[in-house]
């Protein structure tokens, strides 16, 4: 009997300087093309299928985090969905395994935004931590407004989920002390804390190093890459306040084009690791190529 085929283990890495990055496939999720908003339907539909994808939106969007290693430092940027999503979800214990790392390296772990796809996997089902040694950081405006109990209450439908699985995911960090709701920009020795407020009222992305091998870790900065690089002005259903997360897209594609920056993301084709360069309509998407992994000496 022949066995079932499986895809290969979902992680790839990549040194870039001294820093070794590491993706880590969690998933997909899907991306409607009735929920990308700023642009004609017609245009949306169209840009999807010059992409080669279904006109009514990608099923398969990555839900990507990645392992930073640098100086003996071993820091996550976000942790996938846990149990939150679904069986499509929830596999990026996998991918770390198969990486060969285990929870309890990982001393940091730095969350874009308490969205499930990005914080679900700070905990088991059972809500005890996944990572038994690490520090938690997440920007003080996130985690004010998904934990305001007033807010929650109020709350409805998927913004209500949100605010019970944000609460659940940073629950066992907090009875420990080792919750950090930073409100600087450096966040750690070498990193710092971009501020994207608009997705979400803390939406933060991270920036490793300086020069030509800095590496910008970006979370739903964007969603849709066939529909939001070339129209930075298209937002998406799920923003708290779409015209800031577009001014906030817009202002973090200028930076990573001025300076040249890497770009790790979370919602790119795997392992979501690249350039972006300016084109006459907006912007393209330069993907990193799998290359071998030289050795450091």
């Amino acid at each position: 009997m022949r066995s079932q085929p499986t895809q290969a283990p979902g992680f790839q890495r990549f040194r870039i300087g001294n820093r070794l990055v590491t993706a880590l496939y969690d998933g997909y999720v899907p991306i409607h093309a009735a929920d990308l908003r700023g642009a004609p339907r017609e245009q949306v539909r169209a840009r999807l299928a010059d992409a080669h994808l279904p006109e009514d939106g990608d099923p398969y969007t990555a839900v990507i985090a990645f392992l930073v290693e640098e100086d003996g430092r071993h820091v996550l940027v976000d942790t996938g969905s846990g149990s939150t999503l679904g069986p499509d979800t929830g596999h990026l214990l996998d991918s770390l395994s198969a990486a060969g790392v285990t929870p309890d390296e990982i001393a940091h772990i730095l969350i874009t935004h308490l969205h499930p796809d990005h914080s679900g996997g700070l905990v088991t089902a059972d809500g005890d931590a996944v990572y038994p040694r690490a520090t938690v950081h997440v920007a003080r405006d996130d985690v004010a407004y998904w934990l305001d109990p007033q807010r929650a209450a109020r709350a409805e439908g998927v913004q209500r989920e949100i605010h019970e699985a944000a609460l659940a995911s940073l629950a066992p960090y907090r009875r420990t002390g080792r919750l950090d709701a930073f409100h600087t920009s450096e966040v750690l020795p070498g990193v710092r804390a971009l501020d994207q407020h608009g997705h979400t009222a803390g939406h933060t992305g991270y920036l490793f190093g300086e020069g030509p091998e800095a590496v910008l870790f970006w979370g739903d900065t964007v969603h849709s890459h066939a529909v939001q690089l070339p129209h930075p002005q298209v937002s998406i259903a799920i923003d708290n306040a779409p015209d800031l997360a577009v001014r906030a897209r817009g202002t973090v594609f200028d930076l990573v084009t001025a300076h040249r920056w890497w770009v790790a993301a979370a919602h790119l084709p795997f392992p979501g690791l690249g350039h972006l360069r300016r084109t006459d309509e907006g912007y393209a998407w330069v993907p990193a190529h799998f290359r071998p992994l030289p050795a450091v000496g």
